[in-house]
C-alpha cells in the first residue's frame, strides 16, 4: 500500500499536460547543436508542430526518424517519453492496457534520454513522471518496486538545477519540485519505509519544496493548491491553527486563479472540497483520497 499512495502522489501532477510553447520555426539549441539537414530539419519542424497540437503519436513518428539518424541526443529522447505520457494521459481510464503500453514506451525513452545524459533534468523530470504513472496502471504489487527509485530521481534532479522551460508556468525546475512535494507529503513515515524504498514522508521537507515550486510559477492552480494541501495537513496532524488558517487561504486563492492547464477546473473543485474537510488533506491526491492506514483506498471523486 505504500508503493500504491507513493505513486498515486507523483502521478497527481498535470504539469505535462501543458503544450509546449516554444515556436517551430525557432529550433532551440539542442537541435540546432545536431547539425539537421534540410530534410531531417523538416522531421523536426513537423514533429513539433503536431506535439503543440497534441497529435502525440504522429508527433513520435517523426521525432523516432531523426533519432535513428542521431542516437545520442537525450533531447529527441525525452520530447518522446513526454508524447507518450501525454498520449496514455489523456485515454480513458477504464483502457488500462492502452495507458500501460503508453506509460511503458514513455518510462523506457524516459530512461534512453538519461543514458544519454545523465545530467539532463527534463530526463530525470519525465522517468520520475512515467514511472509513477506507470505504477498506478500496473497495480498494487508492482508498485513497490516502480516507485522504490523515485526519491533518488527526485534528489538527483533538484541537485541539477535545471533552468529550462516551455514558458513562465511550465518550468522543469519546478515541476521537479511539485514532485516532491508530493511525494513526501503521502510517502508513510514509518522508519521501515526508508529501508523499502530509499525515503520516507516528510510534511516539512514537502512544504519547503512547494514553496519553492509556487516561488518559480506562483500561477499554476496545481502548485498552489498543493502548497494549500501540505499546509492544512500539517494543520490537522499537528494541531497547528496557523498552519490550517494559511492552507485554507491558499485552497481559497486558487478557486479564482485563472487556468493554464486542462486539470486546473477540477484542482479548483477539490479545493472546495478540501476547504470543506481539511481532515482528507494528507490523504489527498487527484485520483482520490488514499488511505495510508493499510486497509483501502477510497475514489471520491
Amino acid at each position: 500500500m505504500a508503493g500504491r499512495a507513493i505513486a498515486l502522489a507523483v502521478v497527481s501532477l498535470a504539469l505535462a499536460a501543458a503544450a509546449p510553447d516554444r515556436p517551430a520555426a525557432d529550433p532551440p539549441a539542442e537541435i540546432a547543436a545536431l547539425g539537421l539537414d534540410p530534410a531531417q530539419a523538416r522531421q523536426w519542424s513537423e514533429g513539433y508542430a503536431l506535439e503543440k497540437r497534441e497529435s502525440f503519436l504522429a508527433s513520435n513518428l517523426h521525432y523516432e526518424q531523426l533519432v535513428a539518424a542521431h542516437p545520442e541526443s537525450a533531447f529527441l529522447a525525452w520530447h518522446m517519453a513526454r508524447n507518450y505520457w501525454r498520449e496514455g494521459e489523456r485515454l480513458p481510464f477504464e483502457a488500462k492496457d492502452r495507458r500501460r503500453a503508453s506509460f511503458t514506451k514513455s518510462l523506457d525513452w524516459a530512461e534512453r534520454s538519461l543514458a544519454r545524459d545523465p545530467n539532463c533534468g527534463e530526463c530525470v523530470l519525465w522517468a520520475i513522471v512515467a514511472r509513477g504513472r506507470l505504477a498506478t496502471t500496473k497495480g498494487v504489487i508492482s508498485s513497490v518496486a516502480m516507485v522504490a527509485p523515485m526519491a533518488g530521481l527526485i534528489e538527483r534532479g533538484i541537485a541539477l538545477q535545471p533552468t529550462s522551460r516551455d514558458n513562465e508556468w511550465n518550468t522543469t525546475l519546478g515541476n521537479i519540485y511539485f514532485a516532491a512535494a508530493s511525494f513526501y507529503r503521502v510517502a508513510p513515515e514509518g522508519p521501515w519505509v526508508k529501508w523499502v524504498i530509499g525515503a520516507r514522508g516528510d510534511k516539512d521537507l514537502a512544504l519547503d519544496y512547494i514553496e519553492r515550486a509556487v516561488a518559480i510559477s506562483p500561477m499554476r492552480v496545481d502548485y498552489r493548491l498543493e502548497l494549500g494541501v501540505v499546509l492544512t495537513c500539517i494543520g490537522v496532524e499537528r494541531g497547528d491553527a496557523a498552519a490550517l488558517a494559511r492552507g485554507r487561504r491558499e485552497l481559497e486563492t486558487t478557486r479564482a486563479m485563472p487556468h493554464h492547464l486542462g486539470t486546473d477546473a477540477v484542482d479548483q473543485q477539490h479545493a472546495q472540497i478540501l476547504i470543506a474537510k481539511p481532515e482528507l488533506a494528507c490523504s489527498y491526491s487527484r485520483d482520490g483520497f488514499i488511505d495510508l492506514s493499510g486497509v483501502k483506498q477510497a475514489s471520491v471523486f
